[in-house]
This record gives structure tokens, C-alpha cells and sequence, in this order.
């Protein structure tokens, strides 16, 4: 009965998205530890156990195409077109980290619970800690694509082995986007239940965040970009290990995260429709000129900080990943 009431409390999410700079954030975290060698495209050929909404799972090779919405301007990782068939590891690694966003999680029934957060995406992308009662499966989905990685290197199927561990890495860095941890204080998922101001609020927060990230990257940031390239690696006993470090950190940071983005954007979290050509709730205008009138100082610093430790544990696991794949 207790956890039957708890769970009303997730009710505050009724749309979820993840970080909308995967491509960006993979790019420099990997493109210098990666090994510097062509893969050979290959076709998909594997049983899996795991549901996928077909009319938008995408199995052929899509490097040197438009994967990524962005505005004018923003700059872009690189994205060429394969040669001879043949594609570099960083490449697959960006282009597919974002691969699990473009819809093969959607429109499924995955959970009983997935009512409430108005999807079934948020099902495999959130793993919420309320209460000390847990729901959802973003972890699940790390260990999952994680293990499909390990199947097809044992394969000798490179390119699969490449694009699975970039869906893996999609799903971790995604546990360690804080509001896909926990919806809000708890206070404010109580008041959610009562006023839907709240609940918009609260989900105009999550969505501003997810974007608030890609901002400082396809903004070419400096200091963004030297913090994720200049993260120094650091291991952990396992994959478990991985995803509670990630977890615990995501929290840690969520208090001063959220408190930021309410006093930076303020109204606009409860007023806005989330229907911005840019960005979901904050346009990318609205965003520089907050930071050049000083707004996002302790926003961003809490950003990089967060991101910085990420990069670091994400290395150490790829590093870690690598060495044990390079004997099958």
C-alpha cells in the first residue's frame, strides 16, 4: 500500500527527455581515448530479449547524416560520410549515443507505473529514488546494452560492439542528469499532486537543464570543453560501482542545480508551453542572455563540476571496458 501511494508521487513527470547533448559530451570524452582505427560497417544480426518500437528502431548506419537538431550556428561535432564502408570508433560512439532518443523506446508498455510519467521512454531513461522506494530502469538499460557490447566484440563484430557501448554510454550519462533521479524536493512532488503550476514547473525545470547542457557545448564553450576533455580517468571496481557513483553524484548536485534554475528562470518554468522552436522552454537567445548578465555563474559552475566527474568515471569505464574487450 505504501509504495502503491508513493508512486502517485512521480506524477510530476509526465514527459521526459535526457540530456540534449549526448553527441557532444561523448565526443569529448572519448575522442581521445578511443582507439584510433576504422571499423567496418556491418549489418545487425543478433536475438535480443528486448522490446524496441520497430517503426522507429533504426538498424543501418546512418554516420555522415543530420542526427542532430540544433540551432544555426551551434558547432557541431564532426560527422563524415563512411569511407569504403568503413567509419572511425569515435564516430560510431557520438553518432549513436544519442540513438536511444530518436524513438525506439517510445509507444511500448514496459511498466505498470508508466502512466503516470506519460511514456514509456522515461520507463528506461529515469531511475527515481523517492522515499527510498526506486522505479524505473535507466540502470537496466546500462547493464543491457553494456552486455550486448561485451556479445558482439566476442563476435568479432566491431561496429555492433562500438554502436552497442554508445547506447550503453547514452543511458549512464543519463543517470547522471539529477532530475532523472528525482522529480523534485519533496515537498514540491507533494504540492505537484494539488497544482499543476508545480508539476509544470517542475517539468519546464528537467527540460531546461537537459538543454541547459547542450547550450554550453554547441555554444563552443571553453571551459565546457576543456573540463570534459581534460577529466582525468578514474576506476571503479564495476559497472554496479558505475551506475551508484553516478547516481549518488547526480544527487548530490540536484538541491543547488534546482535551486539556480528556479531563481534564474523563475515564472517562465510555470508559463511556458515547452513549444520553442530552439530549445523545449528556454530559447537559446534567452539562455546567452542570462549568462552575459551573470545569471548562470553558480549554474554553470555546479554544471562543470557535475560534468567533470562524470567524464572522469565515463573514461576510467571506457578504458576499463576496452582493455577487457581487446582479448576476445
Amino acid at each position: 500500500m505504501r509504495k502503491l501511494s508513493i508512486v502517485f508521487l512521480i506524477v510530476v513527470s509526465a514527459l521526459v527527455f535526457s540530456w540534449s547533448g549526448h553527441e557532444g559530451l561523448t565526443y569529448y570524452i572519448v575522442k581521445d581515448i578511443v582507439p584510433d582505427e576504422m571499423v567496418t560497417i556491418t549489418p545487425y544480426n543478433y536475438q535480443e530479449n528486448r522490446v524496441y518500437n520497430l517503426s522507429k528502431l533504426v538498424l543501418e548506419d546512418v554516420c555522415g547524416q543530420d542526427t542532430i537538431s540544433a540551432w544555426e550556428g551551434a558547432i557541431l561535432p564532426p560527422n563524415p560520410s563512411p569511407e569504403d564502408g568503413k567509419v572511425p570508433v569515435w564516430q560510431i560512439l557520438t553518432v549513436y549515443s544519442s540513438e536511444p532518443d530518436w524513438g525506439m523506446d517510445q509507444g511500448l508498455d514496459l511498466s505498470p507505473y508508466q502512466f503516470l510519467i506519460g511514456n514509456s521512454q522515461g520507463v528506461r531513461h529515469m531511475k527515481y529514488r523517492i522515499l527510498g522506494l526506486e522505479f524505473f530502469e535507466a540502470d537496466k538499460s546500462f547493464y543491457y546494452f553494456h552486455d550486448m557490447a561485451k556479445e558482439a566484440f566476442r563476435k568479432g563484430d566491431r561496429y555492433w560492439g562500438y554502436r552497442f557501448l554508445a547506447r550503453a554510454l547514452h543511458y549512464i550519462e543519463d543517470l547522471s542528469q539529477p532530475y532523472h533521479n528525482t522529480p523534485g524536493e519533496m515537498g514540491e512532488i507533494f504540492q505537484a499532486l494539488f497544482d499543476r503550476s508545480i508539476m509544470k514547473m517542475l517539468m519546464n525545470a528537467h527540460y531546461v537543464y537537459d538543454d541547459y547542457l547542450a547550450y554550453l557545448i554547441y555554444s563552443g564553450d571553453e571551459e565546457t570543453i576543456k573540463t570534459i576533455e581534460e577529466a582525468t580517468p578514474v576506476f571503479l571496481k564495476s559497472e554496479w560501482h558505475l551506475v551508484q557513483e553516478v547516481r549518488k553524484l547526480a544527487l548530490s548536485y540536484f538541491p543547488k542545480v534546482h535551486r539556480e534554475i528556479k531563481k534564474v528562470f523563475g515564472e517562465k518554468l510555470k508559463e511556458r508551453t515547452g513549444d520553442l522552436e530552439s530549445f523545449t522552454v528556454i530559447s537559446v537567445e534567452e539562455f546567452r542572455e542570462a549568462d552575459q548578465r551573470g545569471d548562470l555563474v553558480l549554474l554553470k559552475r555546479y554544471t562543470l563540476e557535475l560534468i567533470g566527474k562524470v567524464s572522469s568515471y565515463l573514461k576510467g569505464y571506457l578504458i576499463d571496458f576496452l582493455k577487457a574487450v581487446k582479448s576476445f
